[in-house]
């Protein structure tokens, strides 16, 4: 009997340390298998084609000359299609809706106000807080949503006598946008683009 436990310790003992090898080698494996995994799964992702746009970054706002550099970074990074629609494109009744793939990424809005302050105007806004930044002249607000400013425009201010402030105000939609400098850039371009048309500044000489 003696014997008979001795020798089943010895085979134990002999035992041990090859099942820790397995075992190692089994961890190895798997860590072996969970590099080649994610490996695959980089692949994956960069062999897919990035999102692009098919469509041209517009140059005008509804007939309003904007540069497209102003517009390029408020538009999403991809879509097929792009259309601006207004049904009046007259100073002060101009509500431009830009349309990505039929949903309205932003409207740019030119409107009468009966000499009401900028804030007055920013916050009448019903969607979006644009009173997160204030110019040093107190002309405009603007957020990373869009933005208002109060524009001259003296000769067709004279066809408004009771509505004789005119303000553009420019509305971002998407969720996730919120750039201000993007969007302080837009508003200041298309309302310069308004404030030089010959509606507020007459006919060039």
């Amino acid at each position: 009997m003696t014997h008979t436990g001795t020798h089943t310790d010895t085979a134990r003992a002999e035992d041990a340390p090859s099942s820790a090898r397995r075992r190692q080698r089994a961890r190895r494996r798997v860590a072996v298998l969970a590099v080649a995994a994610h490996l695959a799964l980089a692949l994956t992702a960069c062999s897919q084609p990035e999102a692009k746009r098919s469509f041209a970054v517009p140059s005008d706002l509804c007939g309003t000359p904007v540069p497209a550099a102003a517009v390029d970074p408020v538009l999403p990074r991809s879509g097929k299609t792009l259309k601006t629609l207004a049904r009046s494109r007259e100073v002060g009744r101009m509500h431009c809706r830009v349309v990505v793939d039929g949903t309205t990424v932003f409207s740019a809005i030119s409107e009468w106000w009966a000499d009401p302050s900028v804030r007055m105007v920013a916050y009448s806004n019903p969607y979006i807080d644009l009173g997160e930044h204030t110019s040093a002249d107190g002309t405009y607000m603007w957020s990373g949503k869009g933005g208002v400013r109060r524009v001259p425009c003296p000769v067709a201010a004279k066809d408004h006598p009771d509505l004789n402030q005119l303000f553009v105000r420019l509305l971002i939609y998407s969720e996730e946008f919120s750039n201000a400098d993007a969007a302080e850039d837009l508003l200041l371009a298309y309302a310069k683009a308004v404030a030089d048309s010959a509606d507020c500044k007459g006919p060039a000489s």
